[in-house]
Order: C-alpha cells, then sequence, then structure tokens
C-alpha cells in the first residue's frame, strides 16, 4: 500500500507526534463521563462508547471527528474508542462540518457506518501503537475499512 504525501499543515504532525508520545504518560484512573457518553461494548482490549461529537466539540475539542481514541486525543483514555453518533454540520468552517456524502445535515450515523467507523478507529490505534504516524496509521485504516466492507466509501453514509 501506498501512503499519500500528507497535505496538511506540519503543524498536525507536530501536534499528534507530541500527543502520541505523551500516551505511554497517561493517568490510567482518568475517565470523562456524562450524558453525552455511552457505553457501546468492549472490543478486544478497548471499551467503545457511542457519544455526542456536538457536544465533544464544544467543550473538549474543536476538532474531534467521528471517532478518537488516546493516540489521537489526550483526553480519551488508551484503553477506550470513541465514535460519534451523528454526522455533522455546525458552522461555516471547514473544521465545523464533516467531509462525509450524507442524505441530510447532523444525519445519525447509520449501525454500518458506526461498526464502518469503529474498524477504523481499533486499527488506527494498534498501527500507532507501533510507532507508525496518525498520517500513516489513518490511511491504513481506511483501507482496513474498505476491506471490512460495511459501507463501500469511508466518507458516504448513504
Amino acid at each position: 500500500m501506498s501512503i499519500p504525501k500528507d497535505p496538511r499543515n506540519p503543524f498536525w504532525f507536530q501536534l499528534e507526534t507530541e500527543i502520541q508520545a505523551k500516551a505511554k504518560k497517561k493517568d490510567r484512573s482518568f475517565r470523562l463521563s456524562g450524558p453525552w457518553k455511552k457505553f457501546y461494548r468492549k472490543e478486544g482490549r478497548f471499551m467503545i462508547y457511542a457519544v455526542n461529537g456536538t457536544w465533544i466539540r464544544n467543550n473538549l475539542c474543536a476538532y474531534f471527528g467521528h471517532g478518537g481514541h488516546g493516540l489521537v486525543h489526550e483526553f480519551i483514555p488508551t484503553n477506550e474508542i470513541w465514535i460519534s453518533t451523528h454526522h455533522y454540520d455546525e458552522g461555516e468552517e471547514d473544521l465545523s462540518k464533516c467531509n462525509c456524502t450524507v442524505r441530510k445535515p447532523n444525519m445519525k450515523a447509520s449501525k454500518n457506518y458506526f461498526e464502518s467507523t469503529l474498524i477504523h478507529e481499533v486499527r488506527e490505534h494498534m498501527e500507532m501503537k507501533k510507532g507508525k504516524s496518525y498520517w500513516e496509521a489513518h490511511n491504513i485504516a481506511l483501507d482496513a475499512e474498505r476491506e471490512a466492507g460495511f459501507i463501500d466509501d469511508p466518507f458516504a453514509d448513504l
């Protein structure tokens, strides 16, 4: 598999590398909870949570997308995977909209989209744990989503 060159601002690589490096020093007793976070299931060593992405973007991280884990987001414990329950369209800026093809703004993610995102986040975490950068792990995880076949396109929920 050929990984495309990362077209993003170098700031993102620096931030992701710092979070990844500091993950080993996280306080294992730290847990965020509230009505915005619901236990979904256990998957291997991970606790999977369905989360309200809008609440997270408003209160924890403006760039939280459809899912996340503790090697990308400093506020997520390393044994948790968070998957947003909805697509989002919350403003004019690029970070305020998911880049998915959906039937309507702020649409609930389908079960297949949720499961595909879960595969993505677990695989991405595993690759980053091996030392791969976020960008490389993210692209490997996109391929894993496609191979799993829950959805035809990781950027479409139709």
